[in-house]
């Protein structure tokens, strides 16, 4: 599918973005091992939450769809043993925290894989510490990539540093300590998206966690969960597109309902130091309303300390840059070279399309802001269907006259269906054509 964006114009709008994606499919999961049926509201409909959605489903959970609620009856420890390979799509997020799920289940083999990014995506940081509590699992390799086979075994608890900050290998050990014997202590020296955490309390987990200042120290014990009701919020990732498109764009935009919690407002904290102007009303616990205003913007440095609590706006980020003042340096940001797409050489190649000048520099990339607009009136940014680099390179693209081609724009619905009608809420015409 390719999307056709006219560009050169935008107007006010006051939009709602999708459920949190992250923890859409961490609710589903919780809900799996839960005793009892758990009601979810707000869930994701990204194509990534539906996977897990099919997921848990293979392994004996029922699914029910209500209005806008989802019920998930689950299965405590019991899981079935699916007759097929569960397909995790395109969600890492998946791939890795199932495997944490799926380790201790003495007796049953369990067999992962997905798309073609997914079996690129490292997962050897994951095998290890599992390996470490006792799990058997082999991977193309040497174990580094999927398909994966599981063999679920007995898991005993573990100390373990996370030499890599990542919610989703802290997230996949937590999931396994919650069937491990003994204590499960997790050492976190940059603190990560803590949605599992969190949400392990509600479900009724035995779950500590000590912030000692230079580390945070997360501590599980082996728990029976208990279904329980939960609400989805709206998810910051996406929120973010149509915050960079305010502050760039000729008018204001507001989002309503977003989920602004520990590691999940690092975005809006750079955007601010470059000058935006942005307002943000709290609403309820960690939902916030955020207005972006039409700003002059100016560089600043990105990373690397706060990295991993923005690491997937990094793309949109690096747009806001090229309509910024000076020269804006991503560093420590490495890790993108293993999402859907090499997204350091697929953020630059973007940019590029729009005569932004950028480059690589060690440790990331740099970007020269520029008010010029491109000088061909049409354009193809090629996606290389990757969600975050289609759905940015249309947020430019809005700022340019003439049309822009987007290709493998299907790939948006892993995250965010319903982009293209956001962006006509802000008045900017978008074409789907296959």
């Amino acid at each position: 599918m390719r999307a056709i964006v006219h560009g050169g114009h935008s107007r006010r709008a006051d939009l709602r973005v999708p459920g949190d994606k992250s923890i859409s499919h961490r609710a589903l999961l919780f809900s799996l091992i839960s005793e009892g049926t758990s009601r979810i509201d707000g869930l994701s409909r990204a194509l990534d939450v539906g996977a897990t959605r099919v997921a848990i489903e293979c392994l004996g959970a029922k699914v029910i769809d209500d209005s806008d609620a989802v019920f998930v009856v689950g299965v405590g420890g019991e899981f079935t043993e699916p007759e097929r390979i569960i397909d995790v799509g395109n969600s890492g997020t998946l791939l890795r925290l199932i495997t944490g799920v799926l380790a201790g289940s003495v007796g049953n083999s369990f067999f992962l894989s997905g798309d073609a990014s997914i079996v690129r995506r490292p997962m050897q940081r994951v095998v290890e510490p599992l390996g470490a509590m006792g799990a058997t699992i082999v991977g193309r390799g040497l174990n580094q990539y999927a398909p994966l086979a599981i063999s679920g075994q007995p898991l005993v608890g573990i100390t373990y540093s996370m030499s890599l900050p990542s919610a989703q290998v802290k997230s996949a050990l937590m999931f396994a300590g919650l069937f491990a014997e003994g204590e499960t202590v997790l050492i976190e020296q940059n603190a990560t998206r803590a949605h599992t955490e969190e949400m392990a309390v509600r479900y009724g987990a035995k779950v500590s966690v000590d912030d000692q200042g230079d580390a945070k120290v997360i501590r599980v014990t082996g728990s029976r969960l208990k279904a329980t009701d939960f609400v989805v919020p709206g998810d910051p990732s996406a929120a973010a597109f149509f915050v960079v498109l305010g502050l760039i764009g000729q008018s204001q935009i507001r989002i309503e309902d977003v989920y602004l919690g520990p590691q999940r407002d690092g975005f809006v904290d750079v955007l601010l130091q470059m000058g935006a102007q942005i307002e943000v009303m709290s609403q309820t616990d960690s939902l916030f309303t955020i207005v972006a205003h039409p700003s002059d913007l100016t560089w600043c440095d990105v990373g690397p300390s706060k990295i991993a609590g923005l690491i997937d706006e990094i793309p949109i980020l690096a747009v806001a840059a090229s309509r910024a003042k000076g020269r804006t340096r991503f560093l420590g940001v490495d890790e993108l070279r293993h999402k859907e797409s090499d997204r350091i050489a697929t953020t630059l190649a973007m940019l590029k399309t729009f005569d932004v000048h950028c480059s690589e520099i060690e440790g990331g990339f740099e970007v020269e802001g520029t008010f010029t607009a491109s000088k061909n009136n049409r354009r193809i940014v090629e996606s290389h269907f990757d969600h975050r680099i289609a759905m940015s390179g249309a947020i430019l693209a809005s700022l340019h006259k003439g049309k822009t081609e987007i290709t493998g724009f299907e790939s948006v619905s892993t995250s965010f269906p319903g982009f293209a009608d956001r962006l006509r809420e802000c008045g900017i015409g978008t074409d789907l054509k296959h």
